[in-house]
This record gives C-alpha cells, sequence and structure tokens, in this order.
C-alpha cells in the first residue's frame, strides 16, 4: 500500500513538472525586441516566431515595433494568443507592407477575423493563415464580404470550426476577385459547403489551365459530374477543340449536359470511353446540335445497347465521324449491323468494335 501511494505521488509529481514546464514563461517586452533584431539581421523581410510564448502583450509589443516596417512575412506560430494579439496586429501602423500573415496553433475566434477583415493596415495581404484556431462560419463570412482583403489570393482555414455557410460564402465572394487558394480540410463542413468548396477549386483550375494554354488536358482533373457541370459554366468550354474525359466516372446525366451545351460546337475529338454511359447518353450524343464537327468519338468500355447503336447509326449529326469507338459495350447482332449498314457513318477509316 505504502509502495502504491509512494508511485502514485511520483506520478502526480511528474505531471505537475511536465505540465509546468510545457508553458514556457511569457516573454518580456527587452526579449521579444531582442529576438526581432536577432531574426531580422538574417533576412529583415520575413519575421518567423515559433512556439514561444508570447500571450496577447507580447503581440502587442510587437505590433509596435518599428523594426516591423521591413517585414513583408510574418509568422507567429503557437505564439498562445487570441483577439487581443490580433487587434494589435490589424491596428499597427507598422504592417502597411505585409503582403503575408501566418497564425497558425492560436486561440483567434471570429472576433480576431473581424478585426483583420476591417483592417487598413493589413490590406495588402495576398496570404492569411489562420490555421488551427477557432473560427466559424462568422469568421469566414467577414472575410467573404471584406472590403480590405481585395488582394487575398491564399487563405488557409484548415482546422477550425466552419460547417457550411461561411464556406459556401468564400467561394462565391465578389469582394474576394483575386483569391485562387481557399483551404477548408478539418473543418465539419456539411455536404452543400463541400459541393460549392470543390466547384470553386475546379473553376480555379480552368483558369489556371487557360492561362498555361493547357485546356487541352482539361480532363485530367475533372472527375464526375460535378466536374463537366463546372467545365460548361465556365467561359473555356467555347475554346476546346479536343476533350479528353475518359475514364472519369461520367454518367449520363454528365453526356447529356455535354449534348445540350452550345458550348462545344469546335469540339473535333471527344473521349468518353471507360465511364459509366447507357442508351441514353448514347440517344442524346446523336441529337445534339453543337458535335457536327466531330471527326472523333471514343465510347469504348460503357455500358451502351442496341438501342444507343441505332441511334447512333442514324443520327445525321454524326456524317463527319472518321472513327467511331464502341468496343466492349452491350450492343448486340442487331446494332452492331444497324452500325454497319450506316449510310451516315461513310466516313470511318478504322472498325467501329476495333481497338486502335
Amino acid at each position: 500500500m505504502k509502495m502504491s501511494l509512494y508511485r502514485l505521488k511520483i506520478v502526480i509529481c511528474f505531471l505537475c513538472f511536465f505540465a509546468l514546464g510545457s508553458a514556457s514563461p511569457k516573454m518580456t517586452g527587452e526579449e521579444i525586441e531582442r529576438y526581432i533584431q536577432k531574426k531580422l539581421k538574417r533576412n529583415d523581410q520575413v519575421l518567423r516566431i515559433n512556439a514561444k510564448n508570447l500571450g496577447d502583450e507580447g503581440v502587442a509589443h510587437l505590433a509596435q515595433s518599428s523594426l516591423l516596417k521591413t517585414v513583408s512575412v510574418l509568422i507567429l506560430y503557437k505564439a498562445n494568443f487570441g483577439d487581443e494579439g490580433v487587434r494589435a496586429l490589424a491596428e499597427s501602423k507598422n504592417l502597411n507592407q505585409l503582403n503575408a500573415l501566418y497564425l497558425e496553433n492560436n486561440n483567434i475566434t471570429d472576433q480576431g477575423v473581424r478585426y483583420i477583415s476591417k483592417s487598413l493596415s493589413l490590406s495588402s495581404l495576398k496570404v492569411l493563415n489562420l490555421y488551427h484556431n477557432r473560427i466559424s462560419d462568422v469568421g469566414a463570412t467577414l472575410i467573404a464580404e471584406s472590403d480590405t482583403l481585395s488582394k487575398l489570393e491564399d487563405l488557409n482555414l484548415n482546422y477550425n470550426k466552419i460547417h457550411g455557410s461561411g464556406a459556401i460564402k468564400l467561394t462565391r465572394s465578389t469582394k474576394l476577385k483575386n483569391l485562387k487558394n481557399i483551404q477548408l480540410t478539418y473543418n465539419p463542413i456539411e455536404d452543400s459547403a463541400k459541393d460549392a468548396w470543390k466547384r470553386f477549386q475546379l473553376m480555379e483550375w480552368l483558369k489556371d489551365l487557360n492561362r498555361t494554354n493547357r485546356l487541352n488536358e482539361v480532363g485530367a482533373g475533372l472527375i464526375g459530374d460535378l466536374g463537366v457541370d463546372v467545365l460548361l459554366e465556365s467561359p473555356f468550354a467555347s475554346k476546346l477543340e479536343i476533350l479528353d474525359l475518359k475514364n472519369n466516372d461520367l454518367s449520363d446525366k454528365a453526356v447529356i449536359a455535354l449534348s445540350k451545351s452550345e458550348k462545344l460546337k469546335q469540339l473535333v475529338s471527344l473521349n468518353l470511353s471507360q465511364n459509366n454511359i447507357s442508351d441514353a447518353g448514347a440517344k442524346a450524343l446523336a441529337n445534339s446540335n453543337s458535335l457536327g464537327k466531330l471527326k472523333k468519338l471514343d465510347l469504348n468500355f460503357n455500358r451502351i445497347g442496341d438501342e444507343g447503336a441505332f441511334a447512333i447509326a442514324e443520327s445525321p449529326n454524326f456524317s463527319s465521324l472518321e472513327s467511331l469507338k464502341l468496343g466492349q459495350n452491350k450492343i448486340g447482332t442487331t446494332g452492331a449491323q444497324a452500325l454497319n449498314k450506316s449510310k451516315i457513318l461513310q466516313n470511318l477509316i478504322h472498325p467501329i468494335f476495333g481497338f486502335y
């Protein structure tokens, strides 16, 4: 019994020591000033303070330091401060040149975000990292509706408390016209917000492909019907001459949308192989008034049957086809005969059911 009590005392002492030792004492104003000077000697444009117990008072002292006037990137990681520290930064007269602010792993709430969203001193920010704080949809909405964060390009809100409305408002913000990247991982996000976030990411990716003249690579990132929906909403679909959407987990819904779109009239090659397309999708393609320029149509490895084959064989819209692939579908003898006897598919230079 005595031995058990002795061991328990040792464990308690160890835990107390660990708890007290893990929280370093707060830095004084003089210590902060000396630390800043030391860090900025290496690079006067980047100030990184990692795992130092600044607290709100320390961050306030930091914000008042004229040494910060050269800093364009400020990183305060695990600095043990909250909204009042953020307020000091937002009101600082020494941070007008700041373009990147990293405040990861602190105790910032929506009130702190409010200070940032209204700060004229932080109006040059291009990067704002608020990873692992206590920000909700309210804070996300404040950023989305900010009049002073119009230059923001990259926003990290990973590991916060965002559920839905705030995420949706960020993706649809008319104020953040330069925003290209929103990070929301490890938030309890609802399905509607996930959909909006995915749409935003896809649209920004399309913009990047357009900027770099790589639109023909669009199929590499369009996974599922949602991706096709975003593509057709974009102004870039009308530029496409080649569209490769093989193995994109597409259903008839996506194919019907492609068939109805007025933006695909320049397409000469369409690859829809290895998807989930049935007769309904094949009929939609056959009835499309926008695919008259198609020379190549690949529908290998789908679920198209005789009805789809009949529609394709009889479609006047496919008179320009030079290559039609329908291998590994569910087309029977009658469907195959209709394709082979088609008076419209006279320009084919390859066998319909061959692999080439």
